[in-house]
């Protein structure tokens, strides 16, 4: 698992290696609140950002497979991801 934070050239270069991969889109101190799962290859996490003009910045993101980011939901944060619903 990836953690991308300030560092949106790092975190689009992982998104072409990696499109069969996930990415959890959430607050910079993740909270259950805000867990949003997404495929590598999911419109609303790649491409020009819709809110603002970085990925990483206000949101972070960790990239890897599904396994372990619903892991790390579990274990680090306390709650369980959201599936986006354009990309599930």
């Amino acid at each position: 698992m990836e953690r991308f934070q300030d560092d949106d050239a790092g975190y689009e270069r992982w998104l072409a290696g990696h499109p069969d991969l996930y990415v959890l889109n959430t607050t910079r101190t993740p909270t259950p609140a805000y867990l949003k799962l997404h495929r590598a290859t999911c419109h609303t996490i790649a491409g020009v950002p819709a809110r603002g003009v970085r990925w990483t910045g206000e949101y972070i993101k960790l990239c890897g497979t599904r396994a372990e980011l619903e892991h790390f939901a579990r274990t680090q944060v306390g709650g369980e991801v959201s599936p986006c619903g354009n990309c599930r």
